[in-house]
């Protein structure tokens, strides 16, 4: 008896400091922490902080949307939504089973006002303190529904004739894009069958839907760059120049705003791995000497990059060599040679991190090794990737000066 008593202590108080945690994560994505240390979102830097998968990271996250307070873009504070759950995890009378089961029902009942959603609250709340959440589960479907939605939700209206395709786009002044469309089915299973291959949701995939589905999209828009077959404009295939010497690109500091609304890190980063233009300009701005175009890493390196990454080098990254981008750990602005061991192979996530955060990357034998900021790991031990290269017995010794696996 004194066991379970004390088992059950635990329980409560366990429950008490995830609502804490949960306070926590709210703080740190209404700050946008994520975006000032260069994570994409609050779930990869909660993936990397704490270790956890990324399906975790993401109903931590939406957990912490709907139980407290928002701040919209324009100041005003918006209410809890689920207010009334928050109070019971806060004391402990619930868990994070029972807060996601009253999440997704309510949920799925965004057509009711708030009053019948607030009523709907309180039944499962009550009811979650008493079972478990699978039966609180079942409540919820059998009977907070027909209590407080009976007709269900209403049927949707019908959508007028559209053409079978059209592709609407805005393009920002920062260069960013927005666009909207329609396929027909032939186009639409084409388009699906090419995204497949790259919108495999893993474990620990912090991307939302439409994160994956845009990543997908922009490595189908990369291979497909890089077709042969791809028709060109007067001979060539589009280039980006940047009107800016040299030295004004190393000089200048990261979020200086370049002509066309780009940024200096921004630059940098798509020079890494660029079609580079040499050109001599004049006090005018006049091209006096423009010189054959070179490539910053040409195909017979980029095909040995290949060979020894195989696909992205970031660790528990698995995305194909196909979609990568050839990284400078020492960038070629700063003197860094195009040459196999200055090289690593990222894809466009990683390859956007690493250019923009305190990660660290250097070569140990021809194998690229990743040094997090101390944020994610105090003690900044080097990782590699394991996924694309399999170690075999005595292939490989552990250095007791830096305890890193050193490749012979």
């Amino acid at each position: 008896m004194e066991l379970v008593e004390a088992l059950a202590a635990l329980e409560t108080r366990m429950r008490q400091d995830y609502s804490a945690m949960l306070d926590l994560v709210s703080e740190l994505d209404s700050r946008w922490c994520a975006g000032r240390l260069e994570y994409s979102n609050t779930a990869a830097l909660l993936v990397h902080a704490l270790r956890i998968s990324r399906g975790e990271a993401r109903q931590r996250i939406g957990q912490a949307e709907q139980l407290h307070e928002v701040t919209m873009p324009s100041g005003a504070v918006a209410d809890a939504a689920m207010p009334v759950t928050a109070a019971g995890l806060k004391q402990g009378t619930l868990g994070a089973g029972h807060v996601e089961v009253i999440q997704k029902t309510l949920g799925s009942m965004r057509h009711l006002d708030r009053e019948q959603r607030a009523w709907a609250e309180e039944l499962m709340v009550a009811k979650a303190a008493e079972d478990d959440p699978g039966a609180l589960a079942r409540y919820a479907a059998r009977y907070v529904r027909e209590i407080v939605d009976p007709d269900g939700a209403p049927p949707p209206d019908e959508e007028p004739q559209r053409p079978e395709r059209e592709l609407r786009r805005h393009t920002f002044r920062d260069g960013r894009m927005e666009f909207k469309g329609r396929l027909d089915a032939e186009t639409a299973s084409l388009f699906e069958a090419l995204l497949a291959p790259f919108d495999k949701r893993d474990s620990d995939d912090t991307r939302s839907y439409a994160e994956r589905g845009g990543d997908a999209f922009a490595d189908v828009l990369q291979k497909a760059a890089n077709c042969p077959d791809l028709p060109t404009h007067n001979g060539v295939k589009t280039e980006v120049a940047f009107t800016i010497s040299l030295d004004a690109l190393e000089r200048a500091l990261g979020e200086t705003i370049l002509p066309g609304n780009l940024s200096v890190s921004d630059a940098r980063r798509i020079a890494c791995d660029c079609h580079v233009l040499p050109a001599v300009m004049g006090g005018a701005s006049q091209p006096l000497d423009v010189a054959s175009p070179a490539y910053v890493v040409p195909a017979h390196i980029r095909r040995a990059l290949v060979l020894r990454d195989r696909g992205c080098a970031f660790p528990g990254c698995d995305r194909p060599a196909s979609v990568c981008h050839s990284h400078h750990v020492q960038s070629w602005l700063q003197g860094g040679p195009t040459q196999l061991g200055n090289l690593a192979l990222l894809c466009g996530q990683h390859y956007r991190l690493i250019h923009r955060s305190e990660w660290e990357v250097e070569l140990v034998n021809d194998v690229p090794y990743f040094t997090s900021p101390a944020y994610v790991d105090p003690a900044r031990q080097p990782r590699r990737n394991a996924l694309h290269r399999v170690l075999e017995p005595g292939n490989c010794r552990l250095d007791s000066r830096d305890r890193r696996h050193v490749f012979r």
